[in-house]
């Protein structure tokens, strides 16, 4: 009777969820959402697309699973870092630089996409913290959404324009990606054309705009992100009964100057 002959390599590991979202997340990173599919996943993967139903029932799923990822190791800030306002602060700037290390996958939030696991620990935490801000349930629940909105766009700003590797680029008709044809969408190439487009405006037709043209483009990222969410947060105390912009608290009544240009 003839002996079984042995496999040249191992069989594949079984897939699991966690496989098949760290896979996606890294396709995101290097293509973008718009270009990440099931059939690209399934490459990485080196399966069929139809073994990722058993995940998933789609795609707007799979997205909206890996934007769950992509805060997973989010850490919630403990009371030691600081009163509610400060924890709070850390904990929005803590997601928007998860989201923002992950090319656009923001942009999954922007649309409507479920939230996962870890995203509702988040926000559990976020308005467990606007309650002890004081807000009622009404000013708490409308301020989770817009924290949303700001956590989202602020990451996309900070992320860029969607990455494209000078491969695939190279792959699109007409592409030059060394000379004048190249993509010039990333993001301080984008700022230095945007300042340059308002600096070059006539001032006696946009006067207000030239006069602001060194600040609109100006100030470093962070320090932009930081003026906006205490902006927010201060609209949202203000609506506080009794409370007015003098009683937010010492620690900061000088915090809303907007970032100076560098």
């Amino acid at each position: 009777m003839p002996q079984a002959r042995s496999r040249s390599r191992p069989s594949k590991s079984m897939l699991g969820l966690d496989a098949v979202l760290v896979a996606t997340l890294a396709l995101v990173d290097e293509l973008g959402c718009e270009a990440v599919s099931l059939r690209r996943v399934a490459q990485a993967l080196e399966t069929g697309p139809a073994s990722l139903y058993v995940y998933v029932r789609d795609r707007h799923e799979l997205m909206a699973l890996v934007l769950d990822h992509a805060v997973a190791d989010v850490v919630v800030p403990d009371e030691n870092a600081g009163d509610w306002r400060i924890r709070l602060e850390l904990l929005v700037g803590r997601i928007v630089t998860a989201l923002a290390g992950h090319n656009d996958i923001a942009s999954v939030g922007l649309r409507d996409a479920l939230p996962g696991p870890h995203s509702l620990r988040l926000t559990e935490e976020l308005a467990r913290l606007l309650r002890t801000g004081g807000l009622d349930d009404d000013a708490c629940s409308w301020a989770i959404d817009l924290l949303g909105q700001y956590m989202y766009s602020t990451a996309l700003e900070n992320a860029g324009a969607p990455r494209l590797p000078q491969a695939a680029a190279a792959d699109r008709p007409g592409a030059d990606t060394t000379g004048p044809g190249a993509d010039t969408t990333g993001p301080e190439t984008f700022t230095a054309r945007l300042d340059a487009t308002f600096r070059a405006l006539p001032a006696e037709q946009y006067p207000t705009l030239r006069a602001l043209s060194p600040r609109l483009t100006g100030g470093d990222q962070d320090a932009r992100a930081a003026w906006k969410l205490r902006v927010i947060l201060d609209g949202l105390l203000a609506q506080l009964p009794g409370r007015g912009a003098s009683d937010r608290g010492a620690s900061h009544r000088d915090d809303t100057t907007p970032p100076t240009p560098t």
